[in-house]
């Protein structure tokens, strides 16, 4: 592979391992290390001292950055919102609202404002809404039985909330003096530019392409490699959407929170640590050490390596936050994830600006008890003088002909398959431009990349005998092994792992995971829906892992002096790759990577492909 395309595309994480020529022998290993996927269990120790959590805190953010596709920043579209259909109603208006995310991409949704009588003048607190997975987001209406089973529970108090308990936050947020949006995720409602069945759906039942008229789509390999997922365009959408709010003139920017439930909570606790200027944040019955987020609008490669959902909330801290739990992955809260959480506050001597109300004996949901809790937080957040606990009373139910934006003043902008593939790749462009004009971007990115393996080298353990060192695993399987006499100037060739005798000059290199295989190289996690993200979101790749066991190697053979600094690194084919990894990690000792027979890898357009793992 040529080396400018490894330095443009600098977030190889979903792709760089799937390109080999010359798949190396499996590595033996006594009990090989599974996969993480979503429904793992991801625990979070905090740090004990703040100056530890601190750079802790900066490395998450960097790594949650990059995952969506923010390093480099894309050139975000200016927020021009075009507000209209305004409707006047008991204590609040309605108005339809959109504006453009990145150039030609649409957020739609929602604008509630207070009409309680104080002066245009007033600055207000703004409420961003971003909603979860239930059936056409904004336009939700309930079922009959369902909205009866709500009433008879308990769950809910009026109807109208019952059959849309998104439209009632909204509502009974206005009447409290907010300026609330609530916001279509991509695909639901009124953004539809990118279909439900593309952004959440892929794989499933229908015909899903990952290629559209020569040009990638997402979930294809060049979209993973480049951070382009559907997590990361809702991801901006919530960012212009604040932008949205703290450019209003009846809003106070420096008092904007989010909240929402399920799909809707993790957009709040992501959008919250990504953005500082969020005040608060109560992301509801989502954050938890259990289940991470089960759609693709959830997942992004290398989002959760090494770190969890609840590390990710901590970042927010010392800003206010609130959780609610229910009867779902969310129900073990209180004594695995919030104690850590109170800890993380606690370093701020904010053990208060944090909370958690669990109500375990409702399934799934955002129903008036937990909004009651809810709009509490949100009295206390922004000092809005409001007696507890805050009540809803009943409001006039909005159907989806009534909140539509789209009209023939106003119609719907291009969308389908060919429009998703030239997003893509003006995106790509940006980026690609942004990266040529300032090769400094990349800085953040590679380290980003290389932190599994170089936490992986540390873990492994090297023996010198001799002119011989190998490099074995917890199960003292041997993961790596290299040959050079003393004081080695030559050329150090980088290949797989093999059984062959050790040859002078040579690095063999497998997997210390034990995962490795000839007939596909790499597994993928068990998943009815074959997107990347769902691997190479909870896991290092094939090609950082190997890189951990080489590093490992070539540390000890410094150290213990048979190297010096300045060697060359030679590799075929995607050890080129492999050896031009280790050099980014080791720039002091490796000053010079040699591709032996350099040629292109195969044309790979599709994450089915059997070196990626996916069946």
């Amino acid at each position: 592979m040529k080396n400018h395309r490894l330095l443009r595309f600098v977030f190889l994480t979903a792709l760089a391992s799937t390109w080999t020529v010359t798949p190396p022998a499996p590595v033996s290993a006594a009990d090989p290390v599974p996969l993480k996927d979503l429904d793992g269990h991801f625990p979070f120790q905090p740090p004990s001292s703040l100056e530890a959590w601190n750079s802790r805190r900066a490395e998450v953010l960097e790594q949650l950055a990059v995952s969506q596709g923010l390093h480099p920043k894309p050139t975000f579209a200016p927020v021009k919102p075009v507000v209209h259909g305004l409707k006047e109603l008991d204590g609040y208006a309605i108005a339809k609202t959109y504006f453009e995310s990145l150039p030609g991409f649409y957020v739609t949704g929602t604008l509630y404002l207070p009409r309680d009588g104080k002066p245009v003048s007033t600055k207000r607190p703004g409420i961003l809404c971003p909603h979860g997975h239930w059936d056409n987001g904004r336009f939700y209406h309930a079922s009959d039985a369902e909205t009866k089973t709500l009433l008879a529970s308990g769950a809910e108090r009026f109807e109208s909330a019952a059959r849309n308990h998104m439209q009632a936050r909204c509502v009974q947020l206005a009447r409290m003096g907010c300026v609330v949006f609530q916001y279509d995720m991509i695909g639901y409602a009124d953004s539809q530019q990118i279909s439900f069945d593309r952004a959440h759906r892929f794989g499933i039942k229908v015909s899903n392409p990952e290629m559209g008229a020569g040009k990638w789509l997402l979930y294809s390999p060049q979209a993973e490699g480049m951070m382009q997922s559907t997590m990361a365009l809702q991801t901006i959408n919530s960012l212009q959407a604040f932008e949205f709010l703290a450019g209003r003139d009846d809003v106070d920017a420096t008092k904007i929170a989010i909240t929402g439930a399920s799909g809707g909570g993790t957009q709040s606790f992501i959008a919250a640590a990504l953005e500082p200027r969020i005040a608060a944040a109560m992301p509801a019955v989502m954050v938890s050490t259990s289940m991470q987020g089960g759609c693709t609008c959830e997942n992004a490669c290398l989002l959760r390596v090494g770190t969890g959902n609840v590390e990710i909330a901590a970042t927010i801290a010392p800003r206010p936050l609130g959780l609610t739990a229910a009867n779902d992955w969310t129900k073990n809260m209180e004594k695995d994830g919030f104690p850590e959480l109170q800890k993380i506050y606690d370093l701020f001597q904010a053990k208060k600006q944090v909370e958690l109300h669990p109500f375990i004996h409702f399934p799934h949901n955002y129903n008036h008890t937990a909004r009651v809790k809810m709009y509490g937080f949100i009295n206390r957040v922004f000092q809005l003088g409001f007696e507890e606990p805050i009540l809803e009373r009943d409001f006039e139910l909005q159907r989806a002909e009534q909140l539509t934006v789209w009209d023939n003043e106003h119609p719907k902008p291009e969308s389908g398959v060919e429009f998703e593939a030239n997003l893509l790749s003006r995106w790509a462009s940006d980026v690609s431009s942004q990266l040529k004009k300032d090769p400094t971007i990349a800085a953040s990115g590679w380290k980003v990349l290389l932190k599994p393996s170089m936490s992986l080298a540390k873990e492994l353990q090297a023996k010198l005998d001799g002119e011989a060192l190998t490099v074995r695993n917890s199960h003292q399987s041997e993961v790596a092994r290299v040959r050079v006499s003393k004081g080695w100037s030559k050329p150090i060739r980088v290949t797989g792992f093999s059984t062959e005798p050790l040859e002078q000059g040579v690095l063999q290199v497998g997997d210390p995971n034990g995962l490795e295989t000839v007939d596909s190289q790499q597994p993928a996690v068990k998943n009815p829906r074959p997107a990347a993200a769902y691997t190479y979101g909870y896991n290092p790749t094939l090609l950082q892992r190997r890189a951990g066991a080489a590093i490992a190697a070539l540390n000890a053979m410094q150290t213990s002096g048979a190297i010096p600094s300045g060697i060359v690194l030679e590799g075929k084919g995607d050890d080129a790759v492999l050896a031009k990894l280790i050099q980014k990690a080791m720039p002091d000792l490796v000053k010079e990577v040699r591709a032996i027979d350099p040629t292109l890898p195969e044309n790979i357009n599709s994450i089915r492909h059997p070196r990626i793992g996916s069946k």
